[in-house]
């Protein structure tokens, strides 16, 4: 982790856990020398879970990005699909890192085509699949998602052009895109 991803508010935050640790230390000397080891790790503990909490909770409310003008364009020859658009910080600190993620969903299924096969597909131990591995080789998802990273210490009011190309399902019909940003 870089140093850009802190902005003030974290600094603030994690300076008022460790003052609030320290305090709590000092109170727990007072007390009985056996009561001291189960009070310094829960004063741990706790510490360490607030502030990793609450960094996770700053940065969805101190670091905001928006997509804008995301095309996606199907390349036949290769068979793959190119999303092109733009990244715009739009809070008040700078931006880490900003993630693309980038679904891509077969909707086979309309009246014309439902059958009992595509709702359902009988599959004896696919109960234990995860247990078994058996990587069939046939096996065609209905859904793909892969991740992109799309900017790096993106500063604030600033955007980047972006470009993203990943491989598409031959066997898709009818494909649909669902892109999501998530920065840090």
């Amino acid at each position: 982790m870089n140093m850009s991803y802190f902005t003030i508010v974290h600094i603030m935050v994690i300076l008022v856990i460790f003052l609030l640790s320290m305090l709590l230390l000092v109170l727990s000397l007072k007390i009985e020398r056996k009561l001291f080891w189960s009070l310094f790790f829960t004063n741990i503990l706790v510490s360490t879970t607030l502030c990793v909490f609450l960094m996770l909770v700053l940065d969805k409310y101190t670091k905001k990005g928006i997509l804008e003008n995301v095309t996606s364009q199907r390349i036949l020859r290769n068979e793959s699909i190119v999303f092109k658009g733009k990244v715009r910080n739009v809070g008040k600190f700078t931006i880490s890192s900003c993630t693309l993620s980038v679904k891509l969903i077969n909707q086979p299924l309309n009246k014309d085509s439902l059958s009992g096969e595509a709702v359902f597909k009988p599959s004896g131990l696919s109960f234990f699949s995860w247990f078994l591995k058996d990587d069939d080789k046939d096996e065609k998802p209905n859904t793909v998602e892969y991740k992109f990273s799309v900017a790096q210490n993106l500063e604030k009011q600033k955007s980047v052009d972006f470009t993203v190309n990943m491989p598409y399902p031959p066997y898709f019909k009818n494909g649909m895109n669902i892109t999501k940003l998530s920065c840090y």
